[in-house]
């Protein structure tokens, strides 16, 4: 009898299991493709809740802190933005109903960035992806307008922007945060349309950046060397374009972020490492000839552009004389 009971719990069970797959179960996810490349830290998801709706999402990635996102009852469809960290996300996307997992998704999203050597590469068989494309936005236009109209051109608030919606954690909450970004003009800087690919921005960066930014880049291609990313035009690889923490909108601390491409300056011959005993700080002082600021690698050196090879900001022909700009005896 105890057998035949179970016999039919087993049977019971693998009917509900072929019911779940027959008719769809939780969620099917659309947006981003799996193996995808991408440059921006926060992805926007998009899934279609399926036939057996799931009341929430758990996201895990790697080892941080689940997410919790809620899906509204009765909704066709869930979007939220997920937030990277450089180089391989591995993300699982759990769909919860009533606390209790019913489907699953795991893939695996690269974070390249310029910035760090070691996340510059891609993996084999991961290609770049970029969400805004005309054949992309189908499956948003029945709740966001996708087209911009003349008025998104300049809003009246930032919120009033298209961009808002999804885009808004690019600026908000940021101790610095970039003129158009803060205004909400974002097609300042970014095309409308270009092809099939949407919002584009022109390359190399020193082509967007130089309506605004003229007077600037002008003095710096009169001096005689050029730091390597000024010359080429690749502002954005220092500087984020929408806000940062950082004064000058600088992707991290300023001596940090020289030391992450001049990581030879950190040891060695150099002041900062050490030439007699106790290295010269360059972080937690303040700067004496700019006291709103940290003290840094760009207090003696010129991050743009100089005079000398090394872009010192004075003349360093003799030693002695160069300290004394700030050690004043």
């Amino acid at each position: 009898m105890k057998r035949r009971r179970l016999f039919h719990t087993m049977v019971a069970v693998l009917v509900l299991i072929s019911l779940d797959c027959r008719d769809g179960i939780g969620f099917t996810l659309r947006f981003p493709p799996a193996n995808a490349v991408v440059e921006n830290e926060e992805v926007g998801f998009v899934l279609t809740v399926d036939k057996q709706p799931v009341d929430g999402i758990r996201v895990v990635i790697g080892r941080n802190e689940p997410t919790q996102i809620p899906v509204r009852p009765g909704a066709a469809t869930a979007c939220f933005g997920v937030t990277l960290s450089k180089g391989m996300n591995t993300i699982e996307l759990l769909g919860l109903r009533q606390g209790k997992i019913v489907a699953r998704e795991k893939m695996n999203i690269f974070l390249r960035s310029d910035l760090f050597p070691a996340f510059r590469n891609p993996p084999a068989g991961f290609q770049r992806y970029f969400f805004h494309s005309i054949a992309n936005e189908t499956s948003c236009a029945g709740c966001h307008d996708m087209e911009p109209a003349l008025s998104s051109l300049r809003p009246d608030n930032p919120d009033k922007s298209p961009c808002y919606v999804c885009h808004e954690k690019k600026y908000s909450h940021r101790a610095f945060v970039h003129n158009p970004a803060a205004r909400g003009t974002c097609f300042t800087c970014h095309d409308v349309v270009e092809g099939e690919r949407k919002y584009t921005v022109p390359k190399p960066d020193e082509k967007m950046c130089y309506p605004c930014h003229s007077a600037e880049i002008k003095g710096w291609k009169t001096r005689k060397v050029m730091h390597g990313p000024t010359a080429v035009g690749h502002c954005t690889l220092c500087h984020n374009p929408h806000g940062a923490e950082w004064p000058g909108l600088l992707r991290m601390q300023a001596t940090d972020l020289c030391i992450n491409c001049h990581e030879d300056k950190a040891s060695g011959i150099h002041v900062i490492a050490g030439m007699y005993g106790k290295g010269h700080p360059v972080r937690g002082a303040r700067d004496p000839f700019r006291p709103d600021r940290e003290f840094s690698c760009a207090s003696c050196h010129n991050p743009h552009a100089g005079d000398t090879r090394n872009l010192l900001n004075h003349d360093n022909s003799n030693a002695a004389t160069y300290c004394i700009h700030c050690h004043r005896f």
